[in-house]
């Protein structure tokens, strides 16, 4: 009797485990399946809006740009210089030596072709630039907390970007007459969200992070290393917004210009399709597509989602679909160009690193 219970106690264990094991496997089967389905829903829509938009149209716009066309990429690569520039203030004062600004610049744009490319909510490209630094001799633990930082302060000038989008876009249907007091409103309101992000960074965040991923299961020489040096991690980021308070303000000031760089980018895009656009206009345009590609995040590149949304956003403002169209199509044909550039550093520098 006992032998039969202890036969059926290990069928009943080996049912657990194989259940167990199942799961994951139909998890990874439904992630391998949707994002094929979330490209080709994007494909659709962009689709859609070719037909619905007067190709003639869309194509006499491309045609004007002649030789005038590589002229779109000189405002992103303004932008990428100021957001790199802005990254050098997270990294360490003393004790390190900091790579030079233009392979900041670099570093930034091999993140950022990560993250755009995969469907990581622009999460994914953080640890490519964390693994980069290391690899230009910045320690790991400073490495990661520069990136955190980094991207708080992106954040941060995102949304009082966005807030001033809101605000302008309000003033140009009277909904308000006077937005100066909605704009104190909302920048309260963003001062608040801040707060909260310092101060839930400063609590222990990586160690609470390694305390769950263990409890899912997570094991690995990775995790190991990711768990023995979470500790030095939030202890270091604590330590930067408590002294370094003006570097933090100087990041996020930086970021802010690169968004509002943006708008340049739109108003001189328009100016090449020779639909010329007011300023106010390009700052409403920039400003309100913003929450629209982190709504499609999950979605590789935000593909049709952009477009869509820019279409729409014309179409909001009563300008040219077609015209929308052709300057979100444009700023494609820029992105494809930087990431290029970014994923090409990421070989080079892999490639050097172990060769060394």
């Amino acid at each position: 009797m006992q032998s039969a219970g202890k036969r059926a106690h290990g069928t009943a264990v080996a049912e657990t485990r194989g259940e167990s094991s199942q799961q994951p496997a139909a998890s990874v089967a439904r992630r391998s399946w949707s994002r094929p389905l979330l490209l080709l829903l994007g494909f659709a829509t962009l689709g859609v809006l070719l037909w619905e938009v007067n190709a003639q149209d869309l194509l006499a716009r491309f045609v004007a740009l002649g030789w005038s066309a590589p002229l779109l990429l000189w405002p992103y690569a303004l932008i990428a210089l100021v957001d790199g520039w802005a990254y050098s203030f997270t990294l360490p004062r003393n004790g390190v030596r900091r790579p030079p600004l233009p392979e900041l610049v670099m570093i930034r744009l091999a993140g950022e072709s990560v993250n755009t490319l995969t469907p990581t909510a622009y999460l994914g490209g953080e640890p490519v630039k964390a693994m980069l630094l290391v690899k230009r001799g910045i320690p790991t633990a400073s490495s990661t907390v520069s990136v955190v930082v980094a991207k708080t302060a992106l954040t941060v000038g995102q949304v009082v970007f966005v807030l001033l989008g809101v605000m302008l876009t309000l003033e140009r249907f009277d909904v308000v007459r006077d937005g100066d007091v909605l704009f104190v409103a909302l920048c309260a309101g963003g001062a608040i969200f801040v707060a909260l992000l310092v101060r839930w960074q400063q609590r222990g965040l990586f160690v609470k992070v390694a305390r769950i991923a263990e409890r899912v299961g997570l094991r690995g020489a990775r995790f190991q290393r990711f768990a023995s040096v979470a500790p030095d991690i939030d202890r270091e980021l604590g330590g930067y917004y408590r002294t370094r308070g003006g570097d933090f303000a100087i990041t996020t000031g930086l970021h802010f210009l690169g968004w509002l760089l943006g708008t340049v980018e739109v108003k001189v895009f328009a100016d090449l399709l020779q639909y010329p656009i007011s300023w106010r206009d390009a700052f409403i345009i920039e400003a309100i597509s913003q929450p629209l590609s982190l709504g499609s995040a999950l979605i590789p590149g935000a593909l049709g989602v952009r477009e869509a949304g820019g279409v729409a956003i014309f179409g909001m403002l009563g300008l040219d679909d077609s015209a929308g169209l052709a300057l979100w199509l444009l700023r494609r044909v820029r992105e494809a160009a930087y990431n290029g550039i970014g994923l090409l550093y990421l070989m080079y520098a892999t490639r050097r690193a172990a060769t060394t």
